[in-house]
């Protein structure tokens, strides 16, 4: 994970020979797949276990949903990111934990997560990120009442971003007044160890763009092969070179849900409680009602869920499309387990993940 953000664009520069090395590092880099333990999905107890044992099969990473409201009305949860996170850490050994994505503008004050970051990090060194993104309305409405446009919520969270960054380096008090956020002589007496990894959300070409200039990682969410590889990828590369980083060294990691079930129809289905985020007005309007949510979700038709997340019906399957997604330059996995029978979404890992991790 590199050491980039708003701050210190230019700072990334390596000798001839280091680069060089890095360049072969990188053809040969094998790919990462992480575990996303949904707890809107699950109970945060069951999605614990889930990520023990997701540990032990192999995966590299585990990812944490961080909402208010879930993308589903029934047979829904929605736990507390933060509080699940520290249990996990604990639980686990090595695994790189993360959320996926949490909001840092409206419900959060972006000081308030720039010292859950730092706490966890320095607990933890290595093995916490954090991914942001401009957030949905089912979230931030429901406790604030405020949904700003898109391009306003973008604007926030660059800044919030810059916020955390300056929380997270400053050796001195930081008083801070931007458009939307300020700091009157803050101070983080809990740093992080190390710098935290900025996973920022990028969808679209703006968003793509501007994670690619303000993170450290792209953290995109299920998509066409093809818009990933001719859209937000090259979106997300141009905004890296921009601030005078180097994509190759930045992780195109995207968050997607798999279903594999020996009969394709049920494995289709499967996706049914995360339809809704193929629905673009879910992200623009002010929809934060799950009812809703889920109405909107019972519309999506087989093609369009096939077409945009992973089904299988074998280990063999879930290679095929999983390589799908690495063809078109996805680097970290971030797979939500959303089989009919989860414990067989979990152990048929043991045969998928040597092949797509190249090991």
């Amino acid at each position: 994970m590199i050491d980039a953000g708003i701050s210190g664009f230019g700072s990334h520069k390596k000798p001839v020979c280091d680069l060089l090395f890095y360049r072969c590092e990188v053809v040969f880099m094998k790919t990462k797949v992480g575990y996303f333990a949904s707890i809107e999905q699950y109970k945060p107890m069951d999605a614990l276990e889930q990520s023990v044992r997701a540990e032990k099969i192999g995966f590299d990473s585990i990812w944490v949903d961080d909402h208010f409201h879930p993308w589903y009305h029934d047979d829904a949860q929605c736990g507390q990111a933060w509080a699940w996170m520290g249990a996990v850490l604990q639980a686990t050994k090595k695994v790189f934990v993360s959320t996926c994505i949490t909001c840092p503008i409206i419900r959060y004050n972006p000081a308030i997560v720039a010292q859950t970051f730092a706490t966890l990090r320095q607990m933890y060194p290595d093995r916490v990120g954090c991914a942001v993104g401009a957030g949905e309305a089912m979230n931030e409405a429901p406790v604030d009442g405020k949904w700003p446009s898109v391009p306003e919520r973008q604007e926030m969270t660059i800044e919030a971003v810059e916020v955390m960054e300056k929380l997270w380096r400053s050796k001195e008090p930081v008083s801070f007044k931007g458009k939307y956020f300020m700091l009157d002589k803050a101070f983080l007496y809990t740093k992080p160890s190390d710098v935290v990894p900025l996973y920022i959300s990028g969808m679209g070409p703006k968003g793509a763009y501007m994670a690619g200039k303000y993170g450290d990682h792209l953290m995109t969410v299920a998509a066409d092969p093809e818009l990933l590889k001719n859209s937000t990828i090259p979106n997300f590369e141009k905004g890296a070179r921009e601030a005078g980083k180097d994509p190759k060294k930045m992780e195109k990691a995207m968050l997607i849900w798999y279903s594999v079930d020996e009969d394709m129809t049920c494995a289709i289905e499967g996706h049914r409680f995360w339809a809704g985020v193929l629905v673009p007005s879910m992200f623009k309007y002010k929809v934060y009602e799950p009812k809703e949510v889920q109405a909107h979700a019972a519309l999506v038709s087989h093609d369009l869920i096939k077409k945009n997340y992973i089904c299988a019906t074998d280990a063999e399957g879930l290679i095929k499309e999983i390589e799908r997604f690495k063809k078109a330059g996805i680097t970290h996995f971030c797979l939500a387990n959303s089989s009919p029978n989860v414990n067989k979404g979990l152990e048929i890992f043991k045969d998928v993940l040597p092949a797509v991790k190249g090991e």
